[in-house]
């Protein structure tokens, strides 16, 4: 029995359609495989899809192409790369000039670019791609002050607040390469961008400052540790999970400065010096990252191994304790072994939220 194919395979297969003389027989091996259930991830069947409309279209099977591009979307619709493909298709449809249909498949893409973050790159990328980057430039700036307005609706400190936050980041930077891309002079807007593009990843809070923190704004102890220890072990597991992905992040270690703005009410104030970076990964006899000056392999390195070795198994739920055609619930994490919330993205850092209006969510 042929293996299944992964992700990395289809990549590989991609790729080799783009390099072969004739891509076709690629075409049908992927399509082979979405059909002979050969996928590692049944999710993976609009992608491998798509690459097999790619190929077609190399080959210059045009409406062969279309039809596959079509199917992909349609296939991988409620999967993560859903908007995506759809927005693939609408772009093969405009390059193969099927104009009409493929601004019709864009223009019902265009109320996710104020809502959804995955949506901005593959609209705009369309757009661009096939020569409307005007287009594109209208779409984006329109979609980006909706999503202020939507942001300056939310609560401060929400969950949904964070989540618009992030769209706008999203918009205002696409715009401001689309600009680029338009040889436009660059405005307030551009220049924020510069600034979430200066932004580090994450901010960490040596235990003074924290503290400090913590006694200004309780409510973010939600958001960035209950505790110092709890902020210090947030930080090292999103390092700790780029570094097993082959992401490297930029961590900013905040200043008394730094601080000082975070917990001013003040948006005329001059955005502050930017604190040092954090070096990572530590050597196991280097000082520790957290400031505490013992070895890493003395101080965060075991603290971090004795968090997860300790924790205490979920609580089972004893059979036929729950009542019968009622759901069983889930067990319940005790406070230590409970995954810590998201630390603060870049754009979280920003002090001055736009141009001439308020602070962003701290």
């Amino acid at each position: 029995m042929a293996p299944l194919l992964t992700a990395d395979d289809l990549d590989g297969i991609g790729a080799d359609a783009q390099a072969a003389r004739d891509p076709r027989p690629f075409a049908v091996e992927l399509v082979a495989a979405v059909e002979g259930g050969r996928l590692a991830d049944p999710d993976d069947a609009g992608y491998a899809l798509s690459l097999a409309a790619e190929a077609r279209e190399l080959a210059g099977d045009h409406e062969e192409a279309l039809a596959l591009s079509a199917r992909a979307a349609t296939t991988g619709e409620e999967t993560v790369d859903g908007t995506w493909l759809r927005a693939i298709h609408a772009e093969r449809l405009l390059r193969l000039g099927r104009e009409d249909e493929g601004m019709a498949a864009l223009t019902a893409l265009r109320p996710l670019l104020h809502r959804d973050v995955d949506a901005v790159g593959p609209v705009v990328e369309a757009l661009t791609e096939t020569g409307r980057a005007e287009l594109a430039e209208q779409w984006v700036t329109a979609a980006m002050l909706t999503a202020m307005e939507r942001e300056d609706r939310a609560t401060d400190g929400s969950d949904e607040q964070l989540e618009v936050a992030t769209v706008v980041d999203e918009l205002v930077m696409t715009r401001r390469d689309v600009r680029a891309g338009l040889g436009r002079v660059p405005d307030e807007y551009d220049t924020l961008a510069d600034d979430l593009d200066a932004a580090p990843d994450l901010v960490f809070y040596p235990e003074a400052a924290f503290t400090q923190l913590l006694a200004a704004q309780p409510e973010v102890a939600d958001e960035r540790g209950r505790d110092w220890d709890a902020h210090r072990a947030m930080i090292e597991a999103e390092l700790l999970a780029a570094d097993a992905e082959g992401e490297v992040l930029e961590v900013e270690v905040a200043t008394p400065g730094l601080l000082a703005a975070m917990l001013a009410d003040d948006d005329a104030g001059a955005a502050p010096e930017p604190g040092p970076r954090l070096p990572w990964p530590p050597g196991r006899n280097d000082p520790c990252w957290c400031g505490s000056r013992a070895k890493y392999k003395k101080c965060c390195l075991p603290r971090g191994r004795d968090r997860a070795e300790d924790a205490p198994p979920p609580a089972a739920v004893e059979p036929g304790s729950v009542e019968p055609g009622s759901v069983e619930p889930e067990p319940v994490q005790p406070e230590a072994t409970r995954p810590p919330v998201a630390a603060p993205t870049s754009s979280e850092r920003v002090i001055q939220r736009r141009p001439g209006s308020r602070s962003r969510a701290r």
